[in-house]
């Protein structure tokens, strides 16, 4: 069942975070899960073994790496895993989300993950999350969502906006309506400092990309509700 998945691994010049991402995904890989990695920066070929398929290329930035690894699926579905972050979930519980989204026809499976705050670890829920809060400028926890590879493979990142992709992205499956559930699982730990969560700068930088997306009035409201939300998201 494991050979259905494909979990995706973006790093630019941070081998020894990628080394801890690439070793707890060993198990998956062992049990037949395929692992591709697009590398834009230093090699990394002496941490890969022939485990994973890893191209070594100069890229545009983050987003453009996750679209090459995309386009370079061939299993029905997949994931992404940032270098940094771990894979915590067992293979049994992989299956399972497989069969679940097999079994219920389905194009995403949201699920859940844990976010690293130095001594402390929080819960990011994807429970309380509805479409409708796109809205609010709220997406679900994305990093731990299963997606079909059929039902997304023709929508891309834009690269034109290189903070808030990810948003984006997500908001653009779902005004397709795609059939979609919980899996209630967390499967993924996330180092923090992200390029939405770095502080003060990195929030004005956000707001600045919702403006060009939304609009001033839109991108404003934001301010206010992304910050709740991501409270009510966090256990």
């Amino acid at each position: 069942m494991l050979n259905l998945i494909t979990i995706i691994t973006i790093t630019y010049n941070n081998p020894k975070d990628f080394k801890k991402t690439y070793d707890s995904l060993r198990d998956f890989r062992e049990g037949g899960g395929k692992h591709i990695v697009i590398n834009g920066g230093n090699s990394v070929k002496h941490f890969v073994k022939n485990d994973c398929f890893l191209i070594e290329e100069k890229d545009e930035g983050i987003y453009d790496a996750l679209n090459k690894g995309i386009c370079l699926t061939s299993t029905p579905y997949f994931m992404l895993i940032h270098s940094g972050d771990l894979l915590v979930a067992s293979n049994d519980i992989l299956e399972k989300q497989v069969s679940l989204m097999k079994d219920r026809k389905l194009d995403i499976l949201l699920n859940d993950c844990t976010l690293d705050f130095g001594k402390s670890k929080r819960l990011m829920s994807s429970k309380l999350w509805r479409p409708w809060m796109f809205k609010l400028g709220a997406q679900p926890p994305h990093p731990p969502t299963l997606y079909n590879y059929s039902s997304v493979k023709n929508i891309k990142y834009d690269t034109g906006h290189p903070i808030i992709a990810d948003f984006d992205y997500l908001e653009r499956i779902f005004k397709g309506i795609p059939k979609y559930d919980r899996g209630g699982k967390t499967l993924i730990h996330m180092s923090a400092g992200g390029k939405t969560s770095s502080g003060l700068s990195s929030f004005f930088s956000v707001n600045r990309e919702f403006r060009k997306l939304k609009g001033t009035l839109v991108s404003f409201c934001f301010i206010f509700t992304r910050p709740l939300i991501k409270i009510i998201q966090m256990i």
